[in-house]
């Protein structure tokens, strides 16, 4: 294990102090898996679905949304309108 220097704000450590002494677990241990957490979902290389293969004759089994739609969905109130190109 590497260790590190890292600062933070007083309402993150207090958060952390905080979560450490309610599952009897050191703060450390919390960042740690906090930082494993945000490396899978943030930062590991995950493939685009465009780039996902099609199958010839494979149809979906409803319509698709439009990407007005989607984009509302992920955006929620912001919108397609902000929402990148």
């Amino acid at each position: 294990m590497k260790t590190i220097s890292v600062a933070v704000s007083e309402a993150d450590y207090e958060a952390f102090q905080e979560a450490a002494k309610e599952t009897h677990r050191s703060a450390a241990q919390l960042i740690r898996e906090a930082m494993t957490f945000f490396r899978e979902q943030r930062l590991e290389h995950r493939s685009r679905l465009e780039q996902l293969p099609v199958f010839p004759g494979s149809r979906p089994i409803s319509p698709l949304p439009s990407r007005v739609e989607v984009y509302d969905e992920v955006f929620g109130d912001r919108g397609a309108d902000e929402a990148p190109a």
